[in-house]
């Protein structure tokens, strides 16, 4: 009963502000340079044609979400069904980025507001066979409507931040009807399992499976390197700062002298992000009785060395492997930092700062799984590393690394097995009507 009122009410509130909605995305599509035939898309007017056959319609709210479904797509290219493919996205932003990588037999068009006759026109046009929307990008009149048209939902890479839980427990009978419209939940976690059951959305609707991600190629790693190193390292406790930028360099060297006090045979890796580093941190840090092996001088290190100092960026993969512990060098200063799944991909347990870059959700998601710890200073890097070195710990949270950068090929081989058992089962003749 709430949940049929409540959605009343937003039907009703939606339709009273449409016409300013309407000026606002329009004013917002001027300056990112939409032309105005594109912004008709906001509007259910379509700008493309639909091709013969069956159609898979793939939302994502933006531009760097909808570049992970390409791959999506092109596995099931690969089936030839004759499958035709349709991209929409919801921000305007970065869209050439999007149309310079589409793949065979897709369209991209944007997302009509979620207003009755956008949403009417857009259906009756595109007429989906099934429908998957990821990153939890959902609107109510929007799914309300495909779901009255009998149209396979399906949603991926489900996720909700506590902004986004807060502010749906305002409207728990109208998240209540809009979520159960789907036909399958595959959630990032059980966080996220937790709370659409928490709103009502039936068990047998979700599934965790965590998020599909792109397929990352695996860093170049050197056999002879590894064995050489190894050999030389022996039985000591190896960890890594890697890509460390040169205004980090001084507070890494600072926190490893603080966790020898507690581990005098941990050795340091200390990989710079500029060439040729070694002889200026070993001069600036001659007079703390730390012992220098310089890679740029051919050094190689012993057992008397405390730290290993090293450029080589083609090596990264090695010194991942040989370290139980890496920090993410750029992450306590400029941003610039390593992709979290190379370390996870090389078994090494991970220590971060809070300055993401261009990973900010690939960093949440190992930090929510144990797989990394936060870190925002070199006393507490100094602190967690002696916590984390310990094996059963390293190999703890090396262990939730591994798992989130291999779960993206599972989940869309669950994607694929799904959108293609709902083509199976067609969709009613009347579905478009």
């Amino acid at each position: 009963m709430f949940g049929r009122t409540e959605l009343w009410l937003y039907l009703l509130t939606s339709r009273i502000v449409g016409g300013k909605l309407i000026e606002k995305l329009n004013a917002g599509a001027q300056q990112v340079g939409i032309p105005l035939e594109r912004f008709q898309e906001r509007l259910g007017q379509a700008t493309k044609a639909k091709a013969q056959g069956k159609l898979v319609w793939l939302h994502a709210r933006d531009t760097g979400s909808a570049l992970l479904l390409f791959g999506l797509i092109e596995q099931l290219n690969e089936q030839d069904l004759n499958l035709n493919f349709l991209v929409t996205t919801r921000k305007q932003e970065k869209v050439d980025v999007l149309l310079d990588q589409l793949p065979e037999n897709t369209i991209h068009q944007y997302l009509p507001i979620d207003l009755s006759k956008p949403i009417r026109g857009f259906l009756q046009h595109w007429q989906p066979d099934v429908a998957v929307i990821s990153d939890g990008d959902f609107w109510p009149r929007f799914l309300t409507m495909i779901a009255s048209q009998k149209v396979p939902l399906i949603a991926i890479n489900t996720r909700m931040t506590t902004k986004i839980y807060h502010r749906w427990r305002w409207l728990p009978g109208l998240t209540k009807s809009v979520l159960n419209k789907f036909d399958l939940i595959l959630a990032q976690d059980q966080q996220v399992a937790k709370k659409l059951k928490w709103f009502g959305v039936q068990s047998g609707k979700i599934r965790v499976t965590g998020v599909m991600s792109e397929m990352k190629d695996l860093l170049h790693y050197d056999e002879a390197l590894y064995v050489n190193l190894s050999a030389a390292f022996g039985t000591r406790s190896v960890w890594l700062s890697a890509i460390t930028h040169r205004a980090e360099e001084d507070m890494i060297v600072n926190a490893h002298k603080l966790a020898m006090r507690r581990n005098r045979r941990l050795l340091l890796i200390l990989h710079t992000r500029e060439k040729n580093r070694g002889v200026r941190i070993a001069a600036r840090h001659e007079n703390q009785n730390l012992t220098f092996a310089l890679q740029q001088n051919g050094d190689m290190p012993d057992d008397a060395t405390d730290v290993y100092v090293t450029d080589q960026q083609e090596n990264l993969a090695t010194y991942l492997r040989l370290a139980s512990v890496s920090f993410c060098g750029g992450s306590l200063s400029t941003g610039q930092t390593i992709d979290p799944f190379h370390p996870a991909s090389m078994g090494s347990a991970m220590i971060h700062g809070a300055a993401f870059g261009d990973y900010a959700q690939d960093y949440e998601r190992y930090h929510g799984a144990g797989a990394s710890r936060l870190v925002s200073n070199g006393g507490e890097l100094a602190e967690t590393l002696n916590r984390v070195i310990a094996p059963d710990e390293a190999a703890l949270m090396a262990n939730a690394a591994w798992e989130i950068s291999s779960e993206g090929g599972e989940v869309s081989g669950i994607v694929i097995a799904e959108i293609l058992e709902k083509l199976a089962q067609g969709v009613p003749t009347d579905a478009a009507a």
